[in-house]
């Protein structure tokens, strides 16, 4: 299809689109187009109107003004039924399925294969299964969902929407969740897609991966689009400085350069079975460090995490904990007695409850230590809960808003803010910048430095390589269940870091 002019017609054109929840302007007058085969990156801040826009254009939310039109038709405002129908696909951050039901069963969910209004598990299997073996990511179809890790989940909303005949596709944080040969699996992907002519915008925080794949990168903040251009327009620390505005700068990793104190913190023997187990794995964290685990998907980090978190009964060996040793916890609350916080990788699934306010989230692992004859003191929870205010940017309304009208980052805030009022004497931080904005992510790492400059044991434990980088003292990488390097001061790079875990 051709314009008046003899283009061709963008997939999508929004024309002067707005959006404001009361005096708050979530998104300024904005233009915003994608031609056929183009790929577009939408980077800023929790709170910059990303979200927003990516809602405007999907038909989830309906804008104050403005239109939104593809290949030359106009779409009915707030109807996802009408975007979707025009082949507009959204896979979002927050993974919407059914845990009941397969992986077959969600893939191939409202287009199921059969004759007649008629089908089978099997057909039903097939189908999905073929879909995956034509798209090169794999999960095992006859699988519940319910069972699967975060990052496996991930992966089936992608084929999912792939699946569909999509003419656009917009990914909010879509490699959150996946390793580095993961998210490059997927952009090699997307990449066959925008060979057919499908146009790509993606929502993400990962600068490096992004700038390699699109061909426009738009930059967000306070609701208005502050910077459009190609990837060579603009380096990772110009965009950062577009992404957090004049007068912030973006001080990247911080290596403390003194001796660490004593070890605080010593895993020793560390065994797991099955596939994704561990292998005799010692480590150690002392004072003043901030010790990060880095490892691909299936290789014994998330057992290691677990294990210290008190969620797997599997574990063999002992732990030290400001030597006093002991066998591994057995349960999330002999953890936390024996001094040991578990941030999860999953906040939503094992870490906050979306209906509560923000004060109790923030306390609820100190309920004890807060009520009295099993009441509890609301003042106290606000106490609590105003610790986030210390350590953390927390946009919020009051402490009494509900965690789940929070954006992605600061409900990890609260999470990790719940965890860190237990005092531990071990953090273990698992995936702790999950799919949270480049502000957030420093403000989290910059907290963890200073808790461990505080003297607690500080343990990172993320499939993020570049995160991984940027905040660790040491990097100890694990594959197939071992620890097989570290890596410490200028040889911590992301190339040596995948060298270990995928050689």
């Amino acid at each position: 299809m051709n314009d008046q002019a003899g283009g061709p017609v963008p997939l999508l054109v929004a024309e002067g689109i707005t959006k404001s929840y009361g005096a708050n302007v979530a998104l300024a007058p904005t233009d915003f187009s994608v031609g056929p085969g183009e790929a577009v990156a939408v980077l800023g801040e929790n709170g910059a109107g990303k979200s927003t826009l990516a809602k405007i254009l999907t038909g989830a939310t309906r804008p104050d003004c403005g239109t939104v039109s593809v290949a030359g038709r106009e779409i009915a405002p707030g109807s996802p039924r009408d975007s979707l129908l025009r082949g507009i696909a959204l896979i979002p951050q927050e993974l919407a399925y059914v845990p009941q039901l397969t992986v077959a069963e969600n893939v191939m969910l409202n287009r199921l294969p059969g004759r007649h209004g008629l089908t089978s598990r099997r057909a039903v299997v097939a189908a999905a299964a073929a879909l995956m073996e034509r798209l090169g990511l794999w999960v095992d179809p006859s699988t519940p969902m319910a069972r699967l890790g975060v990052s496996d989940q991930q992966i089936v909303e992608i084929v999912k929407a792939l699946g569909r005949e999509s003419r656009l596709l917009i990914l909010d944080e879509p490699t959150a969740a996946l390793t580095e040969d993961e998210a490059a699996q997927l952009y090699r992907l997307l990449g066959e897609q925008r060979a057919q002519g499908i146009g790509i915008v993606v929502v993400s925080h990962h600068l490096d991966q992004v700038r390699r794949f699109v061909d426009r990168i738009d930059v967000f903040r306070d609701g208005a689009r502050v910077f459009s251009g190609p990837p060579s327009a603009a380096g990772p620390a110009e965009l950062i400085a577009h992404m957090l505005g004049p007068g912030v700068e973006d001080a990247g990793p911080a290596r403390r350069t003194g001796s660490p104190g004593p070890s605080i913190l010593d895993v020793t023997g560390w065994s797991t079975p099955g596939r994704s187990g561990l292998r005799d794995v010692s480590i150690n964290v002392r004072q003043g460090e901030v010790v990060g685990v880095y490892g691909l998907r299936g290789s014994g980090v998330v057992a290691l995490a677990e294990g210290l978190g008190g969620r797997r009964r599997d574990v063999h060996g002992t732990v030290t904990i400001s030597g006093r040793s002991r066998p591994a916890m057995a349960s999330p609350r002999a953890a936390i007695r024996a001094g040991i916080s578990y941030v999860p990788a999953d906040r939503k699934r094992d870490g906050l409850v979306l209906s509560q306010p923000i004060r109790t989230a923030a306390a609820m692992l100190v309920l004890g230590r807060i009520s009295r004859w099993g009441l509890l003191s609301a003042s106290a929870e606000r106490a609590v809960a105003g610790a986030s205010a210390g350590r953390f940017r927390l946009r919020h309304s009051s402490l009494d808003q509900p965690v789940g009208q929070l954006s992605g980052g600061n409900q990890q805030k609260v999470l990790l803010t719940s965890r860190l009022a237990t005092d531990p004497r071990v953090l273990v931080a698992h995936e702790p910048t999950r799919g949270v904005d480049v502000g957030a992510r420093r403000e989290i790492h910059d907290a963890l430095r200073a808790l461990s400059d505080a003297g607690t044991a500080v343990l990172v434990v993320t499939s993020d390589v570049e995160e991984v980088v940027d905040v660790s003292d040491r990097v100890l990488v694990i594959r197939d269940g071992r620890i097989v390097g570290e890596l410490i001061g200028e040889h911590i790079t992301q190339d040596n870091a995948v060298r270990h875990a995928a050689a």
